[in-house]
């Protein structure tokens, strides 16, 4: 799903002038305790889309592998 990011770290993506500098993507990388600010929007085919990460190998749950965050949309 297309991604349109309008901020990060709880701050517009403006630069001094005030114009908007939002960028449209697939993805987003973020570090702990980082955040962004999205807008997309929903597939008109009805379904369940999973927003997680793909570097599986990089992630760690405590003491049990593959671990991290995963949400889901569903369209109805």
């Amino acid at each position: 799903i297309p991604i349109q990011v309008v901020g990060l770290a709880a701050r517009l993506l403006r630069d001094g002038a005030g114009n908007n500098l939002s960028y449209r993507t697939h993805s987003v990388t973020l570090g702990g305790g980082q955040s962004a600010d999205v807008i997309l929007v929903a597939p008109a085919t009805a379904g369940t889309y999973f927003l997680y990460t793909t570097n599986l190998d990089r992630l760690a749950n405590d003491r049990e592998n593959f671990g991290g965050m995963i949400t889901e949309i569903r369209v109805n």
